[in-house]
């Protein structure tokens, strides 16, 4: 028997309307959403469901309201710090659920730090580059976990692609807060210390290809870190 659609209470169906709305472009950043009494006559529903509706958008930062004259519901501008918390809440919770593992994790931070730390060398400001040498300096106020990801979250930024941070700022927080920062023993910070100055020089050279070289050296070695911490997998063995 075909399984039974389920029918969603109104104000879901409302908030699916008016995020796809906003989602496709139709509603733009900054665009202020309808009146509520013009929801409702548009929809069909209360003023309770409306609110409700507009709740929903609102905890997923689609849009905020403000009250006096001029205000309304506005479409939020997307904020790439709230967005990469996001993204780290739900690759932190798969990690606590083993859906992914550390090589997984490790893999993404191939597959972009790599080219981060290229693209950086090329595109980064003199203001960027001081950011990330501050990021280098002397780690007696705080914990090495919080110095090691502040140098790694500059070079991000500094490749000027906010798809990039996106994409591996959350997936290295996880591994440092989750990981790194519970296990790893002073050596290796020493030793990533010694590697994420090699990583500055060719950034601050504009040596694109050795910024790419040093970084793979640096992730190779946190692989091997990781394996003698017991967090990565040993291949499986071939028949």
């Amino acid at each position: 028997m075909a399984e039974e659609s389920v029918k969603l209470p109104a104000y879901a169906v409302v908030a699916d309307r008016i995020r796809r709305r906003i989602l496709s472009g139709d509603l733009p950043p900054g665009a202020r959403l309808p009146t509520e009494a013009e929801l409702m006559q548009e929809f069909g529903f209360s003023r309770s469901t409306i609110r409700e509706a507009t709740r929903i958008l609102a905890s997923e930062h689609l849009v905020h309201t403000t009250r006096g004259p001029g205000g309304g519901t506005f479409v939020l501008r997307p904020d790439l710090g709230q967005l990469t918390t996001q993204v780290e809440n739900s690759v932190a919770l798969m990690t606590v659920a083993e859906m992914v593992t550390v090589d997984q994790l490790m893999d993404v931070r191939l597959l972009t730090e790599i080219h981060a730390a290229g693209t950086a060398a090329h595109l980064r400001t003199d203001e960027q580059l001081s950011r990330m040498r501050a990021s280098l300096g002397p780690r007696e106020n705080r914990p090495a976990y919080e110095a090691d990801q502040d140098f790694h979250l500059q070079i991000l930024a500094a490749a000027g692609n906010p798809m990039l941070e996106l994409a591996c700022a959350p997936v290295f927080r996880v591994l440092n807060d989750r990981f790194a920062s519970e296990f790893a023993s002073e050596d290796f910070w020493t030793t990533s210390h010694v590697d994420h100055e090699r990583i500055m020089a060719a950034i601050e050279r504009g040596d694109s290809m050795a910024a790419m070289s040093e970084m793979r050296r640096h992730l190779d070695r946190l692989i091997d870190a990781y394996k003698e911490m017991g967090l990565l997998r040993e291949p499986a063995d071939e028949d």
